[in-house]
């Protein structure tokens, strides 16, 4: 698990090879932020985000990405999936505003090259007994805010392309 901070109100996981050119400020705006929904749309980010700044844990689970007993059973909701094409072998996490500065990504992980689904199950740590310490932070044992299950593409997938991760409680 990795814990992984924005100030931006959303988490990415992210392709590298796809942001090599971004170099400051300038070019994130450029190559990132005015290009969200292609980004997405096209598999080189997928967006974690629940309109909220702060630092949150999050757990990356590769086929099979299945939740584990504990993350099951406080399991709020799953997104539909999103597209991750990989190219160059690695994925990052980090806040939006890291997109692009692998130095800023908490946690990286190879993959193989290849085309995968991606979905993100927000997990209610905090419900669980003795996830939180009396000062309402988490302890060290505590579940994951996030999972996100990482899957190769079957083929039948219709992938969300939203920047909101999670529709909305009706």
């Amino acid at each position: 698990m990795a814990t992984a901070v924005t100030d931006a109100g959303m988490l990415c996981v992210w392709c590298p090879e796809y942001f090599r050119d971004v170099d400051g400020y300038d070019a994130w705006e450029t190559r990132v932020n005015e290009r969200l929904g292609d980004a997405i749309s096209a598999g080189e980010l997928v967006p974690v985000n629940i309109q909220s700044d702060g630092a949150f844990g999050v757990r990356v689970a590769i086929a099979p990405p299945d939740l584990t007993e504990r993350e099951h059973t406080y399991a709020v909701v799953t997104s539909e999936p999103y597209l991750l094409a990989v190219t160059g072998g690695e994925l990052c996490l980090s806040g939006i505003e890291g997109v692009g500065d692998t130095d800023r990504a908490p946690l990286r992980v190879t993959l193989v090259d290849g085309r995968y689904a991606v979905r993100a199950t927000i997990v209610a740590w905090d419900e669980e007994p003795g996830g939180r310490r009396p000062a309402g932070n988490p302890t060290e044992d505590a579940l994951p805010d996030f999972v996100l299950q990482i899957t190769p593409e079957a083929g039948t997938e219709q992938y969300r392309t939203l920047e909101v991760t999670f529709d909305p409680p009706e």
